[in-house]
């Protein structure tokens, strides 16, 4: 009985061992495979701790500085005539003279209900010429700038605007106008009013005048 038990317990011996051997193996490839999965967390954990912050950094806000507004030249932007505006130096052809600052140019229906002003307007916009006297002022107002229709306006210091029809005398160069029994006369070449009250002459030298055709002030 013993001989023949002998071969069969071999077997069994050879396969016992044989799972000994492969559990040790699992064993170690086991603790090799956790050894590796570890380090790359690990590694993560490092790597994620050494971002830095996505926060933007802060924007630098500037207010513009307002730039400097050129100063525009009198002769090229008045709309009137003051003692600080240098009109038409150049001699350049206008097409009207600048009205006197203070003095507005009247509408139509303003010319209609109470005439001209002494910076024209309604349906004789153009100054055709301006003179100021000792005693008073006055202002050719042209229906266009050649002069051919024009309105003598008038008005004496602390009298009304006299809105009277105009004529060129071409042998005085003078411009004439006659309200009931008085005349006046504007000599074109110097400015001086003379005003004819009842066969009265008086003279008055002007101080100041500009014509269209860019003939300088008097003296």
């Amino acid at each position: 009985m013993s001989q023949s038990a002998s071969p069969r317990r071999k077997p069994v011996l050879i396969g016992a061992a044989l799972l000994v051997v492969l559990a040790v193996i699992a064993v170690a490839v086991w603790r090799l495979g956790g050894d590796d999965a570890s380090e790359p967390v690990a590694s993560a954990t490092q790597e994620t701790s050494s971002v830095p912050s996505a926060t933007p950094p802060p924007v630098e806000t500037t207010t513009p500085s307002a730039s400097p507004t050129p100063t525009p030249t009198p002769s090229s932007t008045a709309s009137c005539e003051g003692p600080d505006t240098l009109f038409n130096e150049e001699g350049i052809e206008q097409d009207s003279l600048l009205p006197d600052c203070g003095v507005a140019p009247v509408t139509e229906p303003q010319q209609e209900k109470s005439g001209l002003s002494l910076a024209c307007g309604g349906s004789f916009p153009v100054i055709l010429y301006k003179t100021t006297t000792s005693g008073a002022r006055t202002s050719i107002c042209g229906r266009d700038a050649s002069g051919e229709s024009f309105r003598f306006v008038t008005q004496a210091k602390g009298g009304d605007v006299l809105d009277l029809e105009g004529q060129y005398d071409g042998q005085l160069d003078a411009f004439t106008a006659k309200d009931g029994s008085t005349s006046y006369l504007v000599q074109a070449y110097d400015g001086t009013l003379v005003v004819d009250q009842d066969g009265r002459k008086t003279k008055q030298k002007s101080t100041d005048w500009i014509s269209l055709d860019n003939e300088p002030d008097g003296d």
